[in-house]
């Protein structure tokens, strides 16, 4: 069956409508950006879906299925709505900003099918401004919700993972360990002789020695390691597979030789290991700080490993 050239027009713009839907979820896989970018994909879809399903209809039939499709959006646009006063002041603004044309295009265009003659100048000019207006400031919200997620992931000193995301991330590997049966090792770091350094040579003499000692970290641990900043002076690893203490020594021995305004800049390491030293995320950090503890105890680089006592 031929489509007519006005329900051509109607098709070009619900696939324009679908790939835009499409572009935000593909962001949404890149930056991590959640829900605003997530909603804004359900919405765009919606429209292209409430736009293009009828003409896969005959004429009998067209008319349930727009009112189908048109009981969804209210409920989408709700669920947009409740979310819309979280994010940037520029987040908020696009969001509202391109439902309001997404819903003005889709209900234009529903008009202009019922030959509303005064709606329907308005379908093409809609659907252009749709376009640019997408075109344009998605990239931006896109790259404002990368910004706002690595604010909330990242420690700013070192450019590490903050303690929140190591302790969500630990969770995650103990439960992949538990299904594969397999071992991980929990580390935990700590700059031997720290407020030392910050009392001879400042705050900056310290920020210098935690940037240092996170790169160190970062360079000798493996890709499927979880390296984050877990204290004011304190570092720790999740090791998938158990090699947590030979990253432990990788790490000591990569910064002999480095000095700081004290001397020589050194770490204690603390290990535990799933499960032998604890089946949970806080069994195994307990065990990890007894164990940094008892290291810390025996001198300057020693490393001292929970079932090893």
């Amino acid at each position: 069956m031929w489509l007519s050239r006005a329900q051509l027009a109607t098709l070009l713009f619900a696939l324009t409508a679908a790939s835009f839907g499409i572009l935000a979820l593909t962001l949404l896989g890149i930056t991590r950006g959640r829900r605003r970018l997530a909603l804004y994909a359900v919405l765009a879809l919606g429209v292209a879906t409430l736009l293009a399903a009828p003409l896969l209809f005959d004429a009998a039939t067209r008319p349930r299925v727009e009112t189908a499709l048109g009981v969804s959006l209210p409920l989408v646009a709700a669920a947009f709505l409740a979310i819309l006063a979280r994010g940037g002041r520029g987040t908020r603004a696009f969001l509202f900003a391109a439902f309001s044309v997404l819903v003005l295009s889709g209900s234009a265009e529903l008009a202009a099918r019922r030959q509303v003659l005064l709606v329907t100048p308005a379908v093409t000019p809609l659907g252009v401004g749709f376009v640019l207006f997408t075109a344009l400031l998605l990239p931006r919200v896109a790259e404002q919700e990368r910004r706002l997620f690595t604010r909330a992931t990242t420690d700013p000193l070192t450019g590490l993972a903050n303690k929140v995301t190591f302790e969500r991330m630990l969770e995650l590997e103990i439960a992949r360990a538990m299904r594969q049966e397999t071992q991980l090792g929990v580390l935990l770091f700590d700059v031997d002789g720290f407020a030392e350094i910050n009392d001879k040579g400042g705050a900056r003499a310290g920020d210098e020695v935690l940037r240092h000692v996170a790169a160190t970290l970062a360079g000798q641990v493996r890709l499927v390691d979880t390296v984050a900043r877990f204290g004011p002076d304190e570092f720790a690893l999740i090791a998938p597979g158990g090699a947590g203490q030979i990253a432990g020594r990788r790490v000591r021995d990569a910064l002999a030789g480095t000095e700081s305004v004290t001397g020589p800049i050194s770490i204690s390491v603390g290990a535990a290991v799933y499960p032998i030293d604890g089946a949970t995320s806080e069994e195994l950090l307990d065990a990890a700080g007894r164990a940094l503890a008892e290291a810390k105890r025996r001198g300057r680089g020693s490393i001292f490993v929970a079932s090893g006592s």
